[in-house]
């Protein structure tokens, strides 16, 4: 099968927040390429109150199935412009690069689950909490949200060109220590639901600032995409209504200097229980493994004291439905933008592991782990590849 691979040249996630940057005459970070608007025929040229909506979960192609059923008044298929995600395609490494403009190679948040030795083993990185313990428990072992990234959010960049940031977020994950990382520099609210989220961004744009930049993160989708899968009735119809509400709230409040982009961190792929591979600790193959894996079921990191006897073992159970990648630089600066730093290479381990089609490698840590009827993380097209629409007065 084809994977598909971070654009980190020109055309991801990452690519996009550097020409947010450069619009507003900001700092763009060393070494990172913007996306050109105009070669993809799109310009924000007057636009001084910029909002970007991030709507976990809805890819490129999940957005294009939505389409295939509903139609929505400012745009259509051919308006729809597709980016690349990171790798891996996951909501903690795709949301950091998206608020610093750099790659996972850079930031270090390499995904869902890493085995960082300096905070004790296997770490939650979207709850930055060893794993299995309560939310943000890093504190206790001396982890700072506000230190552990030493690059630049783009509020912190925007600031410095005397633009205002602000961050839109669930009330849920306003003061976790991730929102706190991603809004450095910014200023972060939370919010219940659409109603009070449209309340908060009508205040923001109506504001004196002569610039803002407003970055608002909607989560429930892909809690849907992992519960009834990303072709569901709830996937589909919420996606349609979350996206009309959006075009609704800006025909009715925003002027001709203010322009609404409209993407995602990550797509999602059906995952069907028959294409579940099922495997834990208790298991041979376990034998020279020091940690967990960590990653997630559509890829994973192998933490083994003997890669090759260990390699040899997966591919003979599992070699049909993963692709096994032992990381070095070339593989290292395609997946994550740049070779890794000696730190940041402990956390991947020895072998990468990434699912073929539509198989998961579930590994099971607690034994209370259960099937999800859609995942993400891997390098399909539906996992990697997310829209870009602009939605601005004529």
């Amino acid at each position: 099968m084809e994977f598909i691979y971070p654009n980190y040249d020109t055309g991801s996630i990452v690519n996009l927040s550097a020409a947010i940057l450069k619009h507003f005459d900001a700092e763009i970070p060393s070494g990172v390429k913007e996306y050109c608007f105009s070669e993809h025929g799109i310009s924000i040229d007057g636009i001084d109150k910029l909002v970007v909506f991030i709507i976990d979960a809805v890819g490129y192609y999940n957005l294009m199935k939505v389409l295939e059923k509903s139609s929505f008044k400012h745009f259509s298929v051919e308006d729809v412009r597709s980016l690349t995600s990171v790798f891996p395609s996951t909501t903690s490494s795709a949301l950091t690069s998206l608020f610093t403009a750099t790659t996972p190679g850079e930031h270090g948040v390499l995904g869902y689950l890493l085995n960082i030795p300096e905070y004790g083993g296997l770490v939650n990185m979207i709850e930055l909490t060893p794993y299995t313990q309560d939310r943000d428990n890093l504190t206790r072992l001396g982890f700072d949200p506000l230190k552990y990234n030493q690059n630049p959010t783009i509020f912190e960049s925007l600031k410095e060109a005397g633009v205002k940031g602000y961050h839109l977020t669930s009330k849920s994950f306003v003061n976790t220590g991730l929102t706190r990382m991603h809004s450095r520099g910014g200023i972060a609210r939370g919010v219940h639901g659409l109603g009070d989220m449209f309340e908060e961004l009508n205040t923001i744009l109506a504001a004196d600032e002569s610039e803002s930049l407003t970055v608002v993160y909607w989560g429930l989708i892909d809690t849907y995409g992992h519960k009834y899968g990303p072709n569901s009735l709830s996937f589909t119809s919420e996606t349609a209504a979350l996206i009309s509400a959006i075009e609704g709230f800006f025909d009715e409040t925003t002027e001709r200097n203010t322009a609404f982009f409209i993407t995602a961190d990550h797509g999602q792929i059906e995952t069907p229980w028959e294409q579940e591979i099922w495997w834990s600790k208790f298991d041979d193959i376990f034998d020279e493994m020091y940690s967990m894996p960590g990653g997630e079921q559509r890829m994973s990191y192998i933490y083994s004291l003997d890669k090759e006897k260990t390699r040899k073992k997966m591919e003979e159970l599992f070699g049909d439905s993963i692709e096994i990648i032992e990381p070095s630089r070339l593989d290292e600066i395609k997946l994550f933008g740049r070779p890794l730093s000696n730190s940041f290479r402990k956390r991947i381990g020895e072998l990468i592991t990434v699912s073929r089609d539509d198989s998961s490698l579930c590994f099971k840590y607690t034994g209370q782990e259960h099937s999800l009827k859609g995942r993400h993380g891997g390098l399909t097209k539906e996992e990697m590849n997310v829209p870009l629409i602009l939605l601005r007065r004529d």
